[in-house]
């Protein structure tokens, strides 16, 4: 309707000019024929079975031992949180109604009324919450929900529909801890309160029907089949057999699957980080003016291109750009060799030959060494140290790439010691972001991934006024003054936020505000063809 009332308007403009004095005299003009009425979309409809994957011998009899990213995708759509994360970090309501703040971290949290279980069991009150909330503590940091147990000090019940919760953070932040999934194991595997149901399994498939029952809208797609597969490779492997049609993926070369017609490639945002640290324990990274020509002088568009394949976003700060926290204000650290140049001549350096290569005063090269991490399946990290040297290099900057081998999850591993021991300058790392965006792990001095030991008191206030804020607007405001600060001080220069991507048949219509971690949270308003 738009477009039509658009082209009508300007339509209606040129003929005014053209009345005003712009005709030359002669044959009237031609009249104008019925504008072409815009192809709706088709309507959403019901039905449809969509196909996922989990990995073999998987186990589903606990949704808070979620230990893969698929199990995480299956169980979100059997059980609910009570408070929901949106595609841009704000909180919403889910088994949760409303919360309010009586001071002091503590929050008073209604639950909806009449939400049964599968089955119409029993109904959903809040001793199924504080259940879960006690199976969650007793299972401590190793599960992977165990970041929001650390927060949730005590959950009392009120009544039957009302809990207390006291965290230990007075902040609004605090209560992205509980997303984790509600539950009651003496109901049997996959039965909770989500928008889909168990309808039955075998040694090597689940199937789900739609909880028409759902206190939420029922879904559209009808049906869903859960199948193992013994590894991503095989998955999409499976997808191109025709045994599957829906397939998320972490790797680079997914965009080969688009198929026009037949297949989609969409690419998601992700909590996972990539930037280049500063050791602020040497001499030579104290400079706040080298750090800032570092972060200028370094292309991030064609590292996110070569090495990544476009599958990555460029920021300046540790915040992703799709989040309600990102202040687009302070994009500032772009790529700009001039300035970089300006910057490194201010510090003294010069160049006293013909290789370019910059000296300090005492005619000492300016040369970094910086370590980075790989696996024997996977070299993108190192690939993109070695692309980020030689950018250096082209500023008169020398940079020794040491790799060290890295295992996700495996805090022994060479790269992790060689981070520990701190025998470089500059570091290329990944990190998984909380979706709270709390950035006390990276810039407080007591932070576990604070592995460049950076310390300010005004940073420090900052990351706690975020903490604090009770109120949205608050939070907002403190976020914006601490990226103001962080690309003043760049305590370490953030990179980008990797984006992976699902690989789906062209008829599951409907995908929109979709991301990581919880990639399915909108199904309900996915359809099929």
């Amino acid at each position: 309707m738009w477009i039509k009332s658009a082209l009508a308007l300007m339509l209606c403009m040129l003929l005014a000019l053209c009345g005003a004095g712009c005709s030359t005299g002669g044959d009237a003009p031609p009249p104008v024929g019925p504008l072409a009425t815009p192809t709706p979309s088709p309507a959403p409809q019901s039905g449809g079975t969509l196909r996922m994957a989990v990995p073999v011998n998987s186990d589903y009899s606990d949704p808070l031992l979620v230990d893969t990213e698929e199990l995480l995708n299956l169980f979100s759509l059997v059980y609910d949180p009570l408070i929901a994360v949106d595609e841009s970090g704000s909180l919403q309501p889910a088994l949760a109604e409303s919360w309010i703040s009586e001071g002091d971290g503590v929050w008073l949290v209604r639950l909806r009324q009449g939400v049964f279980w599968h089955g119409d069991i029993a109904e959903f009150t809040s001793q199924d919450v504080y259940d879960t909330v006690q199976a969650l503590k007793s299972y401590g940091s190793s599960c992977y929900y165990g970041w929001c147990a650390e927060r949730i000090l005590s959950c009392d019940i009120v009544d039957t529909y009302t809990v207390r919760f006291s965290m230990s953070d007075p902040g609004v932040m605090a209560l992205t801890s509980l997303s984790f999934p509600i539950r009651r194991n003496d109901l049997g595997m996959l039965v909770g309160t989500g928008g889909y149901r168990l309808l039955g399994s075998t040694d090597e498939s689940i199937s789900l029907i739609a909880n028409d029952d759902w206190w939420d809208r029922t879904p559209y797609i009808r049906a869903i089949e859960v199948y193992e597969r013994a590894s991503n490779e095989t998955m999409l492997a499976s997808y191109e057999a025709g045994q599957l049609n829906f397939v998320p993926t972490d790797l680079l070369t997914a965009g080969k699957y688009s198929h026009t017609g037949v297949t989609n490639v969409l690419d998601v945002m992700t909590q996972n980080m990539e930037v280049l640290l500063c050791n602020h324990e040497h001499e030579i990274m104290q400079s706040r003016e080298l750090r800032l020509a570092i972060a200028h002088g370094i292309n991030r568009s064609r590292l996110v291109t070569n090495v990544y394949m476009n599958r990555a976003r460029t920021t300046d700060v540790p915040f992703p750009s799709d989040s309600r926290l990102y202040d687009s204000r302070q994009a500032v650290l772009n790529y700009d060799p001039a300035v970089s140049a300006s910057l490194l001549q201010g510090l003294g350096y010069r160049s006293i030959g013909s290789d370019g290569i910059l000296h300090d005063g005492d005619g000492r090269e300016l040369r970094l060494t910086l370590l980075t991490s790989a696996t024997t399946e996977n070299t993108t990290r190192s690939n993109a140290a070695n692309l980020i040297a030689s950018q250096l290099l082209e500023l008169g900057i020398v940079v020794d790439v040491v790799t060290a081998e890295h295992t996700i999850g495996d805090e022994d591993s060479a790269f992790i010691q060689a981070l520990d021991v701190g025998e470089w300058d500059i570091a290329l790392v990944g990190f998984n972001l909380g979706i709270d965006n709390d950035l006390s792990e990276y810039l407080l001095p007591e932070g576990s991934c604070n592995f460049g030991h950076y310390s300010s008191a005004q940073m420090e206030t900052l990351v706690y006024k975020m903490r604090l804020a009770e109120r949205e607007s608050t939070l907002v405001q403190a976020a914006s003054e601490l990226q103001a600060l962080f690309v003043q001080e760049v305590p370490f220069i953030t990179l980008y936020f990797r984006l992976n991507s699902i690989v789906y048949s062209y008829d599951i219509k409907g995908l929109s505000a979709v991301r990581e971690p919880c990639l399915m949270r909108n199904i309900k308003d996915w359809w099929m063809t």
